[in-house]
């Protein structure tokens, strides 16, 4: 029995991920859960920024953004996003604190 060319153990296929090696980096660097985090966030505020770079000025003021202040306006945008989520985990702790109450209402 020959081998030829289509029966030869082939090699496996390299990944597609795009974020392999550098979210590697990441997680070696970082170790820590909290610096690990900070610096996911500050990579992606990073892409952010250069993505809006892109658009041009009369692009950027339709999203009410200017491209003097890019990186203050998407800092502003950033905290705006953690201040809603927030304030929508509290009320969602409060509807669940109030949900028993109003099953024990329903049943009586």
């Amino acid at each position: 029995m020959s081998m030829t060319s289509t029966n030869l153990p082939q090699l496996a296929a390299p990944s597609l991920r795009k974020d392999g090696l550098i979210s590697l980096w990441g997680r070696l660097r970082y170790r820590q859960p909290d610096t690990y985090h900070a610096w996911l966030e500050e990579r992606d505020m990073t892409i952010i920024t250069a993505t809006l770079m892109r658009l041009s000025e009369r692009q950027l003021n339709r999203l009410g953004l200017s491209r003097g202040t890019l990186a203050l306006d998407v800092e502003d945008l950033a905290l705006r996003a953690r201040r809603e989520a927030e304030i929508a985990r509290e009320v969602l702790e409060l509807v669940e604190d109030e949900a028993p109450a109003q099953h024990a209402i329903a049943a009586e």
